[in-house]
């Protein structure tokens, strides 16, 4: 958990064979869902922990989450984390049907979201875009009053158990 500027991050490891469960439940062709559940996938949960006295002060703690800003340093290197918006453009319109599309939308962690003072937060899922098992540092990156703070967290790392292969 971080515990950062008001800004109160928790990342869970989602277990490949959780998220092959669960896009499989909601209409994935296997190929597909075992592509998403073989990717490093953490259960994100945000919340704006800042406390106002009363509603005119509430928009100078806004605090605003862009996962495009978000950096996934591993033996790789550096990159962006995979966001919906990506896995989304990959799939044809014959490979996944809508009512799946949207459950996936649902299920992953807002692209961009701002979260109000005293309490505001959300849950999804990220995918970081990994093998399971890799290590791995994020750089999250966030918002307060249009300031830019961000911090490192160090030795993550995806869950080690694997969805069955394609």
């Amino acid at each position: 958990v971080l515990k950062q500027d008001g800004l109160e991050l928790t990342l869970k490891q989602a277990y490949p064979e959780q998220i092959l469960a669960f896009y499989l439940g909601r209409g994935f062709p296997k190929a597909i869902a075992t592509q998403i559940a073989n990717s490093c996938m953490f259960q994100t949960i945000v919340k704006n922990t800042l406390a106002t006295q009363n509603q005119a002060a509430d928009s100078n703690q806004t605090i605003t989450i862009r996962q495009a800003l978000w950096q996934v340093k591993s033996t790789a290197g550096v990159k962006g984390i995979k966001l919906k918006e990506t896995w989304d453009k990959q799939w044809s319109k014959d490979q996944i049907k809508p009512a799946s599309r949207i459950a996936f939308r649902w299920a992953t962690f807002p692209t961009e979201q701002s979260f109000r003072p005293n309490g505001d937060y959300n849950w999804g899922m990220t995918c970081f875009d990994l093998k399971p098992d890799a290590e791995f540092d994020l750089k999250v990156v966030w918002t307060i009053n249009n300031k830019e703070k961000n911090t490192w967290i160090h030795s993550l790392k995806c869950a080690i158990d694997t969805a069955p292969q394609q």
